[in-house]
């Protein structure tokens, strides 16, 4: 049992049966970045060895592997994606030179895209489209680091960024 239950939505995958070969699903992942070398894993598990994270997951990295090459699609319900610190030492440990830490982002976008996503990453994409930033810094913090005033935010400026980088939707059609 993981604790990845009470981060998010995401719950684990014990004894869950999957849908497999999606033969599109994994071709898709073969696009993105790293991707191309998807199918090198021969499963040694480095790279979860030395993942800081592989504690606090639901599944571990050379799982996410397979699961990729066998066209899981349920690996982006998976809160490695998520959680993954982009600290590369997967990456680093591959002997294949698989380029894991590229992929897991692909598929945190491909997850984003489709409306998977856990709450806190919604909020926080919300709050820097309202404000502009993800943290209001208070003029008295400022005062105690002898800091001048909060400095004016154009808003709008950073709503358009997001919105010409169409990172405002969750899904393609939106």
């Amino acid at each position: 049992m993981t604790v990845a239950g009470s981060w998010g939505k995401f719950d684990s995958f014990e004894g869950r049966k999957f849908d497999v070969l999606d033969a599109e699903f994994t071709h898709a992942v073969t696009e993105l970045l790293g991707g191309q070398d998807l199918t090198a894993c021969f499963q040694c598990a480095k790279c979860s060895a030395g993942c800081p994270v592989s504690d606090k997951v639901n599944i571990q990295v050379h799982e996410v592997m397979r699961m990729l090459v066998l066209g899981i699609r349920d690996v982006l319900q998976t809160d490695m994606i998520w959680l993954c610190t982009t600290c590369y030492t997967c990456q680093e440990r591959c002997p294949q030179g698989i380029s894991i830490t590229d992929i897991l982002f692909g598929l945190k976008n491909m997850a984003f895209r489709n409306g998977i996503a856990p709450p806190g990453y919604v909020a926080a994409r919300q709050t820097l489209y309202e404000r502009g930033r993800l943290y209001e810094p208070t003029d008295w913090e400022r005062e105690d680091l002898e800091l001048e005033n909060v400095p004016e935010l154009d808003v709008d400026e950073t709503r358009g960024l997001l919105e010409r980088l169409g990172l405002m939707c969750l899904q393609e059609d939106e």
